[in-house]
C-alpha cells in the first residue's frame, strides 16, 4: 500500500499539472482572442474618428485654397488694370505686339499656379452696334448679315436682332414687330451673347458659331483692325480682293496701323473710320488659378477711356 501511494500521488500530480497547462493554454488563447478583438475594436474606433477628421481637414484645406484663389483673383485684376493703364500712357494704338497681349504662362505661386491672358474685345464685332443708342444702323445691320452668313447662321436673324435692340416698334419693311414676330420685341441692348436665345430664332449652335466673330459690349465699339482676325476683316470688307488682303496683312505684320487712313491705303479700299479703329476701349482678362483641391476660372471685363483709369464692369469667379 505504501509503495503504491507515490505512484498514485504522482499520477494525481501529473493530472493536475496537465489540467493546469491546458488551462494556461486556454487562457493564453482567450487572451489572444481578446487582444485581437480589442485591436479590431480600436481600429474601428480610430476609423470612425479619423473619417470625420479627414473630412474636416479636406474642408479646411478647400476653404484655405478657395480664399487663396480669390486673393489671387484680386491680384490678377489689379495686374491687368495696371498693364492696360501703363499701355495707355505709352501708346495711342492697340495691337498684338504690346505687353497686354502677351499671355502669362502657368506660374508657380505658394501652393499652386496662376496663368492669364488679356484679349481685346474689339477684335470682334459688337452686336449692339446694329442699333447704337437704340437707333438702327443700316450699315452695321449689313455687316451683321455678312458675319451671320459666314458663320452659317441665317442672315435674316440680323433683322430680328436689330428690331430687338432698336427703340421703335416697326420692322424695316414697315410692319409692326408684333405682326412679324408674334410679340413685341424688348427694344433693349444685349448684355451677353446668351441673350440671343431670348429673342427667338437663335439657338445655342448659332451662338457657338458666331462667338469667333462677335461679342457684346455695353456701348458701341468699332472693330480694331490691328487685332481683328483676317477672316473677320475679309468678311466685313468683302470688296477687297485676295491680293489686296495679302498686302494689307503683310503691312500689318511688319508694323501695326497708326490710323484707319493707313489701313485703307494698304488695303486699297476706302474703309469707314466710324466702324473701324486702331485702338480699343474694351478688354477681357481670363485667368486660371489652381491649388491642390480647387481650380478657379476668372473672367474680368474692363473699359479703358482716354485719360481715365481702366474700370471693371464685369467679374466672374467659377470652379473650373
Amino acid at each position: 500500500m505504501s509503495a503504491a501511494f507515490p505512484l498514485i500521488a504522482q499520477s494525481i500530480c501529473d493530472s493536475c499539472c496537465g489540467a493546469y497547462q491546458r488551462a494556461r493554454r486556454s487562457q493564453r488563447g482567450a487572451a489572444l482572442i481578446v487582444a485581437l478583438l480589442l485591436t479590431a475594436l480600436g481600429a474601428a474606433v480610430a476609423t470612425q474618428l479619423l473619417a470625420p477628421l479627414a473630412g474636416w481637414l479636406s474642408r479646411e484645406y478647400r476653404a484655405r485654397d478657395t480664399q487663396a484663389a480669390y486673393t489671387l483673383a484680386d491680384a490678377a485684376a489689379t495686374w491687368s488694370l495696371t498693364v492696360l493703364s501703363g499701355d495707355a500712357r505709352t501708346s495711342t494704338i492697340d495691337h498684338l505686339g504690346e505687353l497686354w497681349a502677351i499671355s502669362l504662362p502657368p506660374t508657380q505661386v505658394e501652393g499652386g499656379t496662376i496663368s492669364g491672358q488679356i484679349t481685346d474685345l474689339q477684335s470682334r464685332f459688337n452686336l449692339n452696334n446694329v442699333a447704337p443708342q437704340g437707333l438702327r444702323s443700316e450699315a452695321n445691320v449689313i455687316v451683321a448679315k455678312l458675319i451671320f452668313a459666314r458663320a452659317g447662321v441665317p442672315a435674316e436673324l440680323a433683322e430680328r436682332l436689330a428690331d430687338a435692340i432698336d427703340n421703335d416698334l416697326v420692322t424695316a419693311s414697315g410692319q409692326s414687330e408684333a405682326q412679324v414676330y408674334g410679340a413685341r420685341m424688348g427694344n433693349q441692348k444685349l448684355e451677353t451673347l446668351a441673350d440671343l436665345l431670348t429673342l427667338g430664332g437663335f439657338t445655342a449652335a448659332h451662338i457657338e458659331a458666331l462667338s469667333a466673330f462677335v461679342d457684346v459690349l455695353p456701348d458701341a465699339g468699332s472693330i480694331n483692325v490691328n487685332t481683328a482676325s483676317a477672316e473677320l476683316l475679309a468678311t466685313v470688307l468683302p470688296n477687297a480682293s485676295g491680293a489686296q488682303w495679302a498686302n494689307a496683312l503683310a503691312v500689318r505684320g511688319a508694323k501695326p496701323f497708326a490710323s484707319i487712313t493707313e489701313f485703307s491705303s494698304a488695303l486699297g479700299v476706302q474703309v469707314p473710320d466710324s466702324a473701324f479703329s486702331v485702338s480699343s476701349q474694351y478688354f477681357q482678362m481670363n485667368s486660371t488659378i489652381s491649388f491642390d483641391l480647387v481650380k478657379h476660372a476668372i473672367v474680368i471685363r474692363c473699359r479703358r477711356l482716354l485719360g481715365v483709369a481702366p474700370t471693371i464692369y464685369y467679374r466672374s469667379v467659377q470652379n473650373a
